[in-house]
């Protein structure tokens, strides 16, 4: 069959159901009606002469035919996107979309300064449609494996071949205890203390968060720095956070730095990308801005060793 506008739109929608797990998640990320939605499925069905999905009572659930029918679409997607890409490149133009994955937890880091990453990025490519996803970094692996983003803004993790890790930043991660923790109130806190607490721990830091606690008890696993700024803060956990985003609770008296400078980690930040994958004009003028913005920003690293005289203290 020949595909028309129609059939590719319907795609896009099936992909977007397939990704959210079902119609309910579709509906807030495409911003239609169930009906909508399931007007594109049904045409798409009909087209293709055979159903996707079941759906129902019993939830959303992919046919083995619906499952390949998801899986050769990639190639289309990323063939698709590509071609707007390629075409304004041949003007010396920005066009087409460009998805870009970051980690959580870095709009408090200045020295990365995402926000004016896009607003100069958007002056110098006004024609391309930006998409920006959060999530934990093996979620934003597993986005670029399927083809639903063309890169990401990870700390460095262990990775499989074929993806490129291009290191432009470094984060500084201090360990932290929160007022409601014994550590909170001792004046001298040694290594053996820390170690006799409970500690909370990314899993795709690949343990490096232990290196310098290594006989500490892991006490809890968190899929991203906010779970494990929740986890910290709940007064059971001793735990690691990026120093920029904990400048408002070390101000209010809520967070305290351990071990410091001794026990600092000092995190890579990279650009991860497939290998088999050319950058698009686009994708070099965004990561362009992230180098020139970091180059620039000449900021001092925050001292977590020092907490501010609180402004508020919450009872």
């Amino acid at each position: 069959m020949r595909l028309s506008a129609s059939d590719i739109r319907a795609l896009r929608v099936f992909r977007s159901v397939v990704e959210h797990g079902g119609f309910t998640g579709a509906q807030l990320a495409l911003s239609m009606s169930q009906s909508t939605i399931s007007f594109q499925i049904n045409a798409l069905e009909q087209r293709l002469g055979f159903s996707l999905c079941q759906r129902g009572r019993r939830g959303f659930a992919l046919t083995d035919r619906g499952s390949a029918v998801y899986d050769y679409s990639h190639s289309l997607t990323s063939a698709l996107s590509s071609f707007e890409q390629q075409l304004g490149e041949l003007r010396s133009r920005a066009t087409g979309v460009l998805r870009v994955g970051i980690v959580d937890a870095t709009v408090t880091d200045t020295a990365l300064g995402l926000d004016d990453v896009i607003d100069q990025f958007i002056r110098k490519a006004s024609e391309v449609d930006l998409r920006i996803t959060i999530g934990s970094p093996e979620q934003l692996i597993a986005d670029i494996a399927k083809g639903g983003i063309d890169c990401a803004i990870s700390p460095r993790i262990k990775l499989l071949p074929g993806y490129a890790q291009t290191e432009f930043h470094h984060e500084i991660n201090s360990l932290y205890c929160s007022e409601r923790h014994p550590l909170f109130g001792k004046k001298v806190v040694t290594k053996a203390d820390v170690e006799a607490a409970q500690v909370v721990v990314r899993p795709y830091a690949n343990k490096s968060e232990l290196q310098y606690i290594p006989d500490a008890r892991v006490g809890a696993y968190a899929s991203n720095i906010e779970a494990q700024a929740m986890y910290i803060l709940s007064g059971h956990f001793l735990g690691y956070l990026p120093d920029h985003m904990t400048v408002m609770f070390r101000e209010k008296n809520r967070l305290k730095a351990l071990l410091v400078p001794e026990a600092q980690i000092r995190s890579p930040f990279v650009i991860i990308s497939p290998k088999h994958k050319k950058a698009s004009l686009s994708q070099r003028i965004f990561t362009q801005e992230l180098r020139r913005r970091v180059a620039s920003s000449g900021q001092r690293p925050v001292d977590p060793g020092h907490n501010p005289p609180p402004t508020s203290r919450r009872k």
